[in-house]
């Protein structure tokens, strides 16, 4: 009975390794998928022409594929798989003609997610990229990159992707006399890293004021 007990354990437990789902480990460097297919999301789309708005429509994605495996040693950054998602109008119909406004998203950067994991290799990979001129944004729970110059004219683009997950957190288009912003919804609150690191020295500042401040409170009692 105790050998026939012991045969039926063996049993399930060979049959659960196949039941359970692969999961992609990092490659060597580090790199990993962030997100799965199915995951959504959705951005508040606005754009501005002299103060005046001019569109404030919400963006719907859903990741529908393409999470292909990373290369073990990714040396350039056209080596990155190419994700694919639905990209709709909140209410479900298509982005149109408006979609061309993605033009100025493809000039800074090649996808709507990156793998997570190392960001300095990303960084290196795509400043060495001959295709785009951005510099490599890269603060506290974001990181993405900044294009300060499109066919000679002083556009600037900035483009960052939340840390966590690898998607895209900001993406924000700015000119002379107008501005178009992609934010996504449900972001996390007040970046506490990423105001330290931008603000060290007012931050150390304060912090010396704030100690003085102690000290002279416990000399006069």
């Amino acid at each position: 009975m105790m050998k026939r007990t012991l045969q039926v354990l063996l049993a399930i437990s060979l049959a659960s390794m196949f039941l359970i789902s692969p999961v992609a480990a990092a490659t060597s460097q580090g790199l990993e998928w962030g997100i799965e297919v199915g995951d959504q999301w959705n951005f508040d789309l606005t754009s501005a022409t002299n103060g005046v708005t001019d569109m404030d429509e919400v963006v719907y994605f859903e990741v529908t594929g393409g999470l292909g495996t990373i290369p073990n040693i990714l040396t350039l950054w056209s080596s990155i798989p190419t994700v694919t998602f639905d990209v709709e109008w909140a209410n479900g119909t298509s982005l149109g003609w408006s979609a061309l406004i993605f033009i100025f998203y493809a000039v800074a950067t090649s996808g709507w997610v990156v793998p997570i994991g190392n960001y300095t290799l990303l960084g290196e990979l795509y400043e060495a990229n001959v295709f785009y001129n951005g510099t490599v944004y890269n603060s506290g729970s974001y990181w993405g990159m900044d294009v300060d110059d499109f066919l000679g004219q002083p556009i600037d683009i900035h483009v960052d992707y939340l840390r966590d997950d690898g998607f895209l957190a900001h993406w924000t288009v700015t000119t002379e006399n107008g501005t178009l912003s992609m934010v996504r919804q449900g972001l996390p609150g007040l970046d506490i890293v990423g105001f330290i690191q931008d603000n060290l020295l007012l931050v150390a500042a304060g912090g010396a004021v704030l100690l003085i401040a102690i000290v002279v409170c416990v000399r006069r009692k």
